[in-house]
């Protein structure tokens, strides 16, 4: 990994997200020493908590600039979004040129609950490891989907795509995928419960706890790839 430090313009990088932290300040200049980038949809920006930044990336990131000073978070969530729209986020991310230090991706669940199929997922998905790796960070941690047939809103009004055979199907393409790209697992399904994400009003999203054990999830995996730093 790049021990380096480097500098970048805060202006050059707010574009990338609406939520990226530190873009208050564009008109200062950061010395940055880590870059972590978020990739994922609703839950990466943290819907559900309140607020916004007790959601789990941001635990993520304040855990890493207790360990690393000048850790800097790229937010790149995008809410709703389906894989192939996050295939063109991470087209975005290339503007950083393999700058990242560590990328984290949580992707699926939309595509999922709106019925795709599985075999295409794993496709976009190896698109989307494979040229975050080469492109834009060498370190990457994905986790996999939970039960999403146990949350409320599916145990309330039953979807047909939202079975629990559809759900390991996805994540079998994410087991399948991420060793290609040396990718660590963030096993959520086996690791967790959905009363373990306290899940938000709407039966979906996590509230601020169901973010926290999130994060916590996460840390385990994040920080043995980048504790040797």
């Amino acid at each position: 990994m790049r021990k380096v430090p480097i500098t970048i313009s805060l202006v050059g990088v707010c574009f990338a997200s609406l939520f990226m932290s530190a873009c208050g300040h564009v008109d200062q200049e950061r010395k940055i020493e880590f870059i972590y980038l978020a990739l994922g949809t609703s839950d990466v920006i943290g819907l559900g908590a309140t607020p916004l930044t007790e959601g789990y990336v941001y635990l993520i990131n304040q855990d890493l600039q207790q360990r690393i000073p000048g850790t800097f978070l790229i937010n790149l969530g995008l809410p709703g979004a389906r894989i192939d729209a996050l295939n063109e986020q991470v087209r975005l991310a290339k503007h950083f040129h393999g700058e990242a230090d560590l990328a984290t991706v949580w992707v699926g669940a939309n595509d999922l609950v709106q019925g795709g199929d599985p075999s295409r997922f794993q496709t976009d998905l190896r698109q989307l490891l494979r040229r975050l790796q080469s492109s834009v960070s060498t370190t990457v941690v994905i986790a996999n989907l939970p039960d999403l047939t146990q949350l409320p809103a599916f145990r309330a009004m039953a979807n047909p795509a939202v079975t629990l055979a559809r759900v390991k199907a996805f994540n079998l393409a994410i087991e399948v995928e991420a060793p290609y790209v040396n990718a660590s697992i963030v096993n959520i399904f086996e690791e967790s419960s959905p009363d373990d994400f306290a899940v938000d009003e709407d039966g979906f999203h996590p509230t601020k706890e169901g973010h926290r054990r999130i994060a916590s999830l996460f840390r385990k995996v994040v920080l043995g790839r980048v504790g040797s730093r």
